[in-house]
């Protein structure tokens, strides 16, 4: 009975989480329109292509977090969870508006790769 009890609680609290990841995206998503943001930052003359590049140097980068990654996950971890990242920011499905973001993960991805020595 315990044993239920548990698992059952664990099937809410993972519907629930979903939940609240699934309603923060669409917040963000409502709050912040990319395109306009990188629109304005293109019309200051700065090139776009660079920016997950220049953040990747800064300090507080960290490309474990921008995966959502724990850093005692195993490489086959990382791939996985790059793959379900991509598959929701990549531009060809979530729209071209997400482009830096998928740079962004695509760079995270990278580093995580030479840092590990994977592939």
């Amino acid at each position: 009975m315990d044993n239920r009890m548990v698992k059952m609680q664990k099937r809410m609290l993972d519907i629930f989480q979903k939940e609240i990841q699934a309603w923060t995206n669409d917040l963000m998503r409502d709050t912040f329109d990319l395109e306009k943001i990188m629109a304005f930052i293109r019309s200051k003359g700065f090139d776009t292509e660079r920016l997950p590049w220049m953040m990747s140097q800064q300090s507080g980068f960290d490309p474990y977090q921008i995966l959502g990654l724990d850093r005692s996950v195993t490489d086959e971890g990382i791939k996985r969870r790059y793959i379900e990242v991509m598959n929701k920011v990549h531009p060809d499905k979530a729209g071209q508006e997400m482009t830096c973001i998928a740079a962004i993960v695509n760079t995270a991805y990278k580093i995580i790769k030479k840092e590990r020595g994977m592939e």
